[in-house]
């Protein structure tokens, strides 16, 4: 079947898309990210036409939509930090799953991403790790693949009700319709089963005009018209016996001209700082959108690990660890915050940072929190550079950190995400953590610990009774809402039991029926035997 055409933007109208990102980094120059976009997107708007042309095939060379979809991808790349996702800040026993992979080639020679949906269970994977592992594998293809299309594979052999996340499902659909342009040759959902027919119409709305025509239903009947003997693996019929193994990604090091504050050869620098504002809202930004990238790579400071603590089990204690370090050449001086500021004792909180030191932050879980809600929460590490006048001990840091914001544009900011390790073992600490504390937004208290306006920081396990009384109603609120969750959860088990029930009685009837029929006519052909023997 002929796929749509698109409409093929000329050179000029390429060169106009361009000169108007330009002009609209100049005169917007308040609303780009702090650090402004990054080098290798720049590179990308001002030094190729690959890019620009798909976002003007993308919007049939309307260029008000094209620059839209441009802008909204250039501010989504840099707060995602999607050039910083590596190997070494994902969560590698995903990929080592082998959920999804690239293998082989389709018919027209473009990669084959697989998504093999019988290995996810909804519910078991740290669904934001999910989605950056999927970020992972599209750069990659893109870079080896030299930007060209890829053909995405749901292989749904024995994959039933529990192997099927909408959220997860939306979440792909829509980071390729926003943000990767005309990136996809094919969608083939290979061995639908009849029981997620309706999930399949579900993603076909989904999709827009142009990536519906590529949308393909497929089996072993007809996976030959898309994907040869050659590419296909044995499991669909074909010859290829892989089995997939992780190959770390061979990549080579971003040689960036270093550029100086301003415009240079018409690309505007990353050096650049403009207000702290955050990007406006867009489809596929987190809805804990903020104004501080997802990578821990910063101007001031490095942060290991770069976005997950992960808690291990130390005698009687759940403890992370952060190493901070400055790669500034100024003294800095940083300050931690949690979103559950009675769960954690983190020590230091505050400090500063000569040129090239480092510091370990420990983070606690306090005892009687509950360990298997420790993933809900959050860190936030800011850090901001020390002038001559700056003095550097606590009491004067304290000062100096209470008349700062983290909206403040001089603040360097990162987030951390906070994991248990796969295959966490809970043994000895039943009777030291078990009470259940949630985070209060009703009470006041901001995301990060902030209530009244001033800070609430946990810096050495001290709790006045007003914190105490916060810690039983937070108990509550968590407890009721767990409640909550499990009903709904045994209600929508409940429904689908039903429906399966309905299609079962139905298929009883039906066959009982079919039955009763061969048994009435098999009767009657007696009865007219034994009527004409009798005559």
């Amino acid at each position: 079947m002929t796929l749509p055409e698109f409409l093929n933007p000329t050179a000029a109208q390429v060169a106009e898309l361009r000169q108007m990102f330009k002009e609209k980094l100049e005169k917007d120059a308040a609303k780009v990210p702090v650090g402004g976009f990054h080098e290798h997107d720049m590179r990308w708007v001002f030094e190729g036409d690959g890019w620009l042309t798909k976002f003007l095939e993308n919007n049939d060379l309307n260029m008000k939509d094209s620059l839209k979809q441009l802008w909204e991808t250039m501010e989504w790349r840099k707060a995602s930090g999607i050039n910083e996702i590596r190997e070494d800040n994902i969560r590698m026993e995903y990929i080592h799953d082998g959920l999804m992979y690239p293998r082989g080639r389709d018919v027209d020679g473009k990669t084959v991403f697989i998504f093999k949906s019988k290995l996810y269970v909804r519910g078991t994977r740290n669904l934001d790790d999910l989605k950056k592992c999927f970020l992972y594998w599209i750069e990659r293809i893109i870079r080896e693949a030299n930007d060209d299309l890829v053909t995405i594979v749901f292989d749904l052999t024995d994959a039933g009700l529990s192997n099927v996340d909408m959220d997860y499902t939306k979440y792909i659909i829509n980071t390729f319709k926003n943000y990767y342009p005309c990136s996809l040759n094919y969608i083939l959902i290979y061995d639908l089963p009849w029981i997620l027919n309706a999930t399949f119409q579900i993603i076909k709305k989904l999709l827009p005009a142009k990536a519906v025509d590529r949308l393909r239903n497929i089996s072993n009947k007809n996976i030959r018209e898309y994907i040869d003997d050659d590419n296909m693996p044995r499991s669909w019929g074909g010859k290829d016996d892989y089995v997939f193994e992780f190959i770390p990604e061979l990549r080579r090091s971003m040689e960036l001209p270093l550029m100086q504050n301003g415009m240079q050869n018409g690309i505007l620098s990353k050096k650049v700082h403009f207000a702290n504002l955050s990007p406006p809202e867009s489809p596929m930004l987190e809805k804990a959108n903020s104004s501080f990238p997802e990578s821990s790579e910063g101007e001031m400071l490095r942060i290991k690990p770069q976005n997950t603590i992960t808690f291990s089990k130390t005698g009687n204690e759940l403890v992370g660890t952060v190493e901070i370090t400055n790669v500034d050449t100024k003294d800095v001086s940083y300050k931690v915050k949690t979103t559950a500021p009675d769960k954690f004792r983190v020590r230091p909180s505050t400090g500063f940072l000569p040129p090239s030191a480092s510091v370990t932050i420990n983070v606690m879980l306090q005892h009687g929190q509950q360990i298997h809600t420790i993933n809900r929460e959050k860190f936030l590490v800011m850090c901001i550079g020390l002038t001559d006048e700056n003095a550097t001990s606590p009491q004067e840091l304290t000062e100096l950190w209470k008349n700062i914001s983290a909206k403040d544009a001089s603040v360097e900011l990162h987030r951390l995400k906070c994991a248990l390790p796969v295959n966490f073992d809970e043994s000895g600490l039943e009777s030291m953590f078990g009470s259940t504390v949630g985070k209060m937004s009703a009470t006041g208290t901001d995301q990060y610990g902030a209530m009244g306006g001033g800070m609430y920081d946990r810096s050495g396990g001290m709790m006045n009774m007003s914190g105490e009384k916060l810690s039983i109603l937070q108990q509550t609120i968590t407890h009721l809402r767990d409640t909550t969750y499990r009903l709904e959860m045994q209600v929508k088990r409940n429904h689908r039991f039903q429906w399966i029930t309905c299609v079962l009685f139905i298929l009883l009837a039906i066959a009982i029926v079919y039955i009763l029929k061969i048994e009435i006519k098999s009767n009657a052909s007696e009865m007219c035997s034994s009527s004409e023997r009798h005559h």
